[in-house]
């Protein structure tokens, strides 16, 4: 086998620590979608990345697509021709699509070329007029069951117009990430923490917010727990939605102003004891 078709040790590693990025922020829907496609997209050197999921059973020509989010998109314009195209509620015309179809409800991922040759993709009316509109050529599509809400997980990886295809080890980096990823899923985000309060968050989430108490600022944050500016970024950026503040003034005013009157305390490995609040009574 070729190997640059195989995944290779340093995918993986990636792929899984991409997945313990994830489950950081399961507190944080907006937050880890986001993360998941901006993570993927640079795995895969992808442009576009959309995920969401659709509610079973659903028709070739009616998709409704739940908690969609979309990544990467050069300028309103392209973002706003693709829109159009899901707009419609009839992707019938979609030749890729049509070849889905008969797999909704079961795991699926290939990429482009395992669905069409290119030579019939070029000719295609659909993609003249909305893929190379919208600036995208060349995608992964990959689907799997969540069986206890009946819908399927979708995500789907686009690399811009005229780009390289994307291949088989893609496909298969797509694979093991979807398959691990449901597997999560189901374990740890079928109930997921709503309570904004400290002893609630992930661990992770935990020693951002010791730091930031600590007086740490991001970039000393990122040295410190050995993680990606990026990551972190979006930690602290998970802290303050769930926290209903927007600046780090307003979280330490929160946590330090007026510490209220019920307290408990948490203790994590190589981080300062810091005394942990509970939400105030109503």
């Amino acid at each position: 086998m070729n190997k640059s078709q195989t995944i290779s040790l340093a995918d993986v590693r990636q792929i899984f620590g991409l997945l313990g990025e994830i489950r950081e922020l399961r507190g944080d829907p907006a937050a880890w979608r986001l993360h998941l496609l901006s993570r993927l997209n640079a795995l895969l050197g992808a442009q576009v990345g959309l995920t969401g999921e659709m509610d079973l059973p659903y028709t070739l020509d009616r998709m409704r697509p739940t908690n969609p989010v979309d990544f990467g998109w050069r300028g309103d314009q392209e973002r706003k021709a693709w829109r159009e195209y899901f707009s419609r509620l009839d992707i019938s015309d979609d030749p890729t699509w049509q070849v889905i179809y008969p797999h909704v409800g079961r795991p699926l991922t290939k990429f482009r070329d395992q669905l069409m040759p290119p030579v019939h993709w070029y000719r295609c009316e659909h993609v003249q007029r909305y893929r190379r509109t919208s600036g995208v050529d060349s995608f992964i599509v990959s689907q799997r069951p969540l069986s206890w809400i009946q819908r399927d997980h979708i995500i789907y990886i686009l690399r811009g117009w005229c780009e390289p295809p994307l291949s088989l080890r893609h496909q298969r980096i797509v694979e093991l990430f979807h398959n691990e990823f449901v597997i999560m899923l189901q374990r740890d985000l079928q109930n997921v923490y709503t309570d904004p309060w400290p002893a609630t968050l992930s661990p992770r989430l935990q020693q951002t917010l010791h730091l930031l108490l600590a007086g740490h600022v991001e970039k000393q944050i990122v040295a410190r727990l050995a993680l990606s500016r990026h990551t972190v970024h979006q930690y602290i950026k998970s802290l303050y939605r769930r926290m209903h503040v927007c600046s780090k003034a307003e979280l330490l005013a929160k946590f330090l102003a007026k510490p209220p009157s019920g307290r408990m305390v948490f203790d994590i490995p190589g981080l300062p004891r810091v005394p942990a609040t509970t939400p105030p009574a109503n």
